[in-house]
């Protein structure tokens, strides 16, 4: 089963922020893993457990599994130091 992708109009700010090579990279994890199996990933703790995230090297990808509506939706993508 696969899922469709939303991204927050945040989002697509953080990635015009990101060196064109990680976008790819980013938008390739983002349209492969989370699409196809989203559970992949660890949750989240404390305020932010609704999340999961997907590492792609420095870069954190949050996002939330509304498994109801078979949707992931993208929260934020930022670098590891400045996502949390």
């Amino acid at each position: 089963m696969s899922y469709k992708i939303l991204i927050d109009d945040k989002v697509i700010k953080d990635l015009k922020k990101i060196d064109k090579t990680w976008q790819s990279r980013i938008l390739h994890k983002i349209k492969t893993v989370l699409a196809e199996d989203p559970y992949r990933s660890k949750r989240l703790v404390g305020n932010l457990s609704p999340y999961r995230h997907l590492r792609v090297e420095d870069y954190r990808i949050i996002y939330e599994i509304e498994e109801e509506r078979v949707i992931v939706e993208v929260i934020r993508i930022r670098h590891r130091k400045e996502v949390y």
